[in-house]
């Protein structure tokens, strides 16, 4: 990547549904020093007739810091996500200028979990933004001028802090409502599939994800710790259950595009403090799969079709 001059400059990636929530990020970031923040958002520095593929190439070269609008995992980010391999040459263990701005309640994409991730709440932005100006060079490898604004005014601060967090609230109004219990697992690079569903898949927790009320049949509704898929099955008992077995020969059959006979086992949960437990019938429900993030290499084809998510859906038996 190259330096020109003094100008900082912020490749903004985002989704194109999410390109209103890109402009105020825009407007917020630009806002801190309009003579020394520039930011690049796909859209509106493209005009009709460009190659829009090469002017993305070209803006993510010289560009000093990727900043990823991260609005909801239930959503497709492979183009985002080759985006931020595009600009990070591939090498996620060394890149220290992309930062994910992601939904409060979320997590950041499974790819980007070693990279620097931001909440996007008044306070995480607020620090972000801090960062950026009085201390730059920490979050862009490419930034050897000193600090951007180091008398930057804190209602300044404040202010496009508070700006970036609603507009994120305001992106996530739309919900969708689904009349099951579900639980949404995240899986990365390193959890060991060769046997079923990895106990270090990382619970998804959000409105479109697992809510407390599925939770709570684990009784591990709130908190604010990390859930595993092993913190449920220690929770219901289910480490080696044959449920959890039959569940493990289903995922590696999907894996295979293989079907499966519907599931024998039953699941007893519900909230056993409250004296509520019930019988389930845990389904697979879907695995998302890819993208590769990474150079290509003999493993490539592989690594391209690692599973990401998975959704398990819990179906109560009759009471």
């Amino acid at each position: 990547m190259s330096i020109s001059d003094d100008v900082f400059t912020v490749f903004i990636s985002h989704k194109h549904e999410d390109h209103a929530l890109a402009l105020e990020v825009m407007n917020a970031m630009e806002g801190l020093d309009p003579e020394r923040i520039d930011c690049f958002v796909s859209g509106v520095d493209i005009t009709a007739g460009m190659d829009w593929r090469r002017e993305i190439r070209s803006a993510l070269a010289k560009s000093h810091l990727l900043v990823l609008l991260f609005t909801a995992p239930s959503k497709n980010w492979d183009w985002c996500l080759y985006e931020t391999g595009l600009y990070t040459r591939f090498d996620q263990s060394e890149a220290r200028s992309v930062v994910c701005l992601f939904s409060p309640g979320e997590a950041s994409p499974s790819p980007l979990a070693d990279l620097q991730g931001v909440p996007a709440n008044a306070e995480n932005v607020r620090a972000f933004l801090d960062t950026l100006c009085r201390r730059t060079w920490e979050i862009s490898d490419d930034w050897r001028r000193g600090a951007l604004q180091l008398e930057v005014a804190p209602d300044r601060l404040e202010a496009a802090a508070r700006a970036i967090a609603e507009a994120f609230r305001r992106s996530g109004s739309a919900s969708t409502y689904y009349p099951c219990h579900r639980l949404v697992l995240s899986l990365s690079e390193t959890d060991d599939i060769a046997s079923g569903i990895p106990e270090s898949a990382r619970v998804m927790i959000g409105p479109n994800d697992t809510s407390g009320y599925t939770m709570s049949l684990f009784d591990l509704a709130g908190g604010t710790g990390k859930r595993t898929w092993g913190d449920l099955l220690r929770a219901v008992n289910g480490t080696e259950a044959d449920w959890r077995r039959e569940l493990d020969s289903h995922f590696l059959q999907a894996l295979d595009e293989q079907l499966f006979p519907p599931i024998a086992g039953r699941m007893r949960a519900g909230g056993a403090s409250r004296g509520q437990e019930r019988l389930y019938r845990p389904i697979l429900y879907s695995i998302v799969r890819g993208p590769t993030v990474g150079t290509m290499s003999d493993d490539a084809a592989e690594r391209g079709r690692r599973p990401r998510t998975v959704t398990i859906v819990l179906d109560p038996e009759p009471a």
